[in-house]
């Protein structure tokens, strides 16, 4: 009998099998976590990507089940079983969540719930300009909240957000080398290192560093050399006060990234290896990081006071950078450009938590403030007028030109400006009773640019948490966020700021004695104050009354089956409309998305140390432009793992996108396309002291 499962089939099965979990694993049974202090633990051990500890993305205290939120974490057990190779690889693996471009190698573009530009904050901080690409091997830990959430951080997608959480200091002594490398003939070495300095351990430091040499997947001739360096050092003042200085430096140069293009009927014009700029070019970037952190602790209360300091530079020097795609020549239009990027940035953060008693009702009260100030400065050299065509499918590269080829080149450099903003937030989780919890907060917002207007917004939110069993949670919530614009109206006023309206309704789930954990939510988002051109060319202005929203289900499952299966899972359906534009789909946003990720240790095989895994990513079918005239298929992505765990000793074998599947991830300026990476096979082993 001849079987036969199209992608389609394939993705339903899986969408309905996560959808069905609530059925297969149904288990009320009370058992209390406790969270301990983080320890290395070496030995034969089963992976768990249950997560123990206090989300910090939302700056209480309050545990996941007390939020009337949607949030998922990803902990420090599957980043090291699920070996990405970029930081997308894993928040993708969060329901209705995709990655969408690289803006030039220069950022990652996260859409979530049917909207872009989800910041991604470190450490619980949000950084006004996106940073070159964070360390993996540096992060304890990623948090992602979604729907609209101005409340602890002020200007944000309607999405969600992003938290990558570094690793700490410890105080057990700790130690481990890495060696990775993959069928590119990259190789990496990684190494972190830590404890305690004096008989106590109140004092204690971490160092993390991570060397990557060799080539990338593309034709390109520049080499892939990566240095980062973070070193932290802790100290316990008293029993209450605790103090850490951090920093971290990354030195990077890398292959340009521009991307490829697709033909109007959603096809790859040529083999994702082909380079659409100059296989010559090179991107550097430096990045450097110092802070602290002072943490207060007592009885009732704790407080958090935290400053970093960020200096960016990249160099994105000499290319010839695509431009536009002719689908009647089939040929790459491409012109010459040189951009130098500075950023700097001063963030401060302070956050207060405080439980008490009003009228015999328990409070947790959280009281923020926060400021940035930022730097930017851009050296721009950009030459329309001496193009160098190219057929994509059968490249033959011309040498790479400089600026001083080019003396008719437009200088666009622009001047060093600022952005000021800062923001003062409320929150009150009221217990009105043992099961029934409500959540309160304000915040008030300010931005303003150098020389520019200012901008500022009042969002509020509130929710609702009611516990129907010490298993099951069910909660409610509406909240807000906004974006300021920077579009201007017929009277060159900026316009109002985006503002988006989040409505929700979920449960939380614990099974098998609150080993697995399910978040399901139901969820609509509006947005408002979307610019709206006006006006024609070159006497255009905007109007702030576009409209969008989106809506849609999500199920997050995350944790062990039994002691030796593990599993993270979600499905999603979002749909979208463009209110203002003949209801079309937002560009970008699959109507479905399912993954699935699981390790299995071969105890019952008598192979206690060995395991094996695998995995799925659905990534439904969606347009790349507003006007829906451009649409990509929808597709499957497979990984598979083997691993061997000993005592201080772990080695493993990962394969992403199994079957080599050429296809586009998203698009920031379409026909221009971001594709995912091709079949990579990687080895990896580790040793732990």
């Amino acid at each position: 009998m001849k079987l036969y499962f199209s992608k389609k089939n394939i993705s339903i099965y899986l969408s309905s099998l996560l959808i069905a979990s609530t059925s297969l694993f149904a288990n009320d049974t009370e058992k209390e976590i406790k969270k301990l202090d983080t320890v290395t633990v070496v030995g034969s051990q089963a992976s768990n990507y249950l997560s123990l500890d206090e989300p910090s993305i939302n700056r209480t205290n309050i545990d996941i089940e007390d939020s009337a939120k949607s949030i998922q974490i990803f902990n420090e057990n599957f980043i090291e079983d699920y070996q990405p190779q970029t930081l997308d690889d894993i928040i993708k693996m969060s329901s209705n969540t995709t990655y969408q471009g690289n803006n030039h190698g220069r950022s990652i573009e996260i859409g979530m719930r049917g909207f872009s530009n989800v910041p991604i904050l470190i450490d619980s901080m949000k950084i006004t300009n996106s940073t070159a690409n964070q360390e993996i091997y540096n992060l304890q830990a990623i948090e992602v909240l979604k729907g609209p959430n101005s409340l602890q951080y002020g200007e944000s997608s309607p999405g969600g957000l992003i938290n990558l959480v570094k690793k700490k200091p410890q105080k057990q002594e700790h130690g481990e080398i890495q060696f990775k490398v993959d069928e590119h003939t990259a190789y990496t070495t990684n190494a972190d290192f830590g404890g305690g300095i004096n008989n106590d351990s109140s004092l204690r430091y971490r160092v993390v560093t991570s060397l990557k040499h060799g080539e990338d997947y593309t034709n390109s001739n520049t080499d892939i050399n990566r240095l980062f360096i973070a070193p932290t050092i802790a100290y316990d003042i008293n029993d209450n006060h605790s103090f850490s200085i951090m920093a971290e430096y990354l030195k990077e140069k890398s292959p340009s990234s521009f991307g490829t293009y697709i033909t109007s009927k959603g096809k790859l014009i040529a083999p994702i290896e082909n380079i659409s700029s100059n296989p010559d070019e090179e991107f550097k970037k430096t990045q450097k990081i110092i802070g602290f952190d002072l943490n207060s602790n007592f009885d009732t209360w704790n407080s958090n006071f935290k400053y970093r300091y960020i200096d960016y530079i990249g160099i994105n020097g000499d290319v010839h950078m695509p431009f536009s795609y002719n689908e009647d020549t089939d040929t790459v239009r491409r012109v010459y450009a040189y951009q130098k990027q500075e950023f700097s940035e001063h963030a401060l953060q302070y956050t207060l938590n405080k439980e008490l008693n009003i009228f015999n009702v328990k409070n947790n009260i959280s009281l923020g403030a926060d400021y940035n100030k930022a730097y930017s400065r851009t050296f721009m050299h950009f030459d329309p007028f001496t193009p160098y065509n190219l057929d994509l499918s059968n490249p033959d590269y011309e040498d790479l030109t400089s600026l001083s080829d080019h003396p008719t080149a437009r200088d666009m450099t622009s001047e060093k400006t600022y952005n000021k903003s800062w923001g003062i937030f409320l929150q009150d989780s009221i217990h009105l009773s043992d099961n029934l919890i409500f959540n309160a907060g304000l915040r008030y917002s300010e931005s303003k640019p150098k020389d520019g207007q200012k901008s500022d917004a009042l969002t509020p939110s509130l929710g609702l948490v009611y516990k129907v069993t010490p298993s099951t949670s069910i909660y409610a919530n509406y909240s807000e966020s906004f974006t300021p614009n920077t579009n201007m109206d017929e009277n060159d006023k900026i316009l109002d700021p985006e503002e988006g309206k989040g409505y929700e309704l979920g449960i939380k789930q614990k099974f098998l004695n609150d080993k697995l954990n399910l978040t399901a939510a139901i969820f609509k988002i509006e947005k408002e104050n979307v610019p709206l051109v006006q006006g024609l060319a070159p006497n255009t202005y905007y109007k702030a009354s576009g409209k969008q929203e989106s809506q849609g289900i999500e199920f997050d499952l995350t944790g062990q089956i039994t002691s030796d299966w593990a599993i993270v899972a979600s499905y999603g359906y979002t749909k979208t409309k463009d209110l203002d534009n003949d209801n079309n789909r937002l560009k970008n946003i699959p109507t479905h998305t399912a993954n699935i990720f699981t390790t299995y240790h071969l105890s019952s095989f008598n192979l206690p140390n060995t395991y094996i895994g695998g995995g799925a990513r659905f990534l439904g079918s969606r347009y790349v432009t507003d006007s829906n005239d451009l649409k990509l298929d929808s597709e499957i992505i497979y990984n598979a793992t083997l691993g061997y765990k000993k005592g201080n000793w772990k080695a493993s074998l990962n394969v992403q996108n199994l079957t080599d599947e050429e296809y586009v991830e998203g698009s920031i300026l379409s026909p221009r396309v971001y594709t995912g990476t091709p079949r990579t096979i990687m080895a990896t082993i580790s040793y732990k002291f």
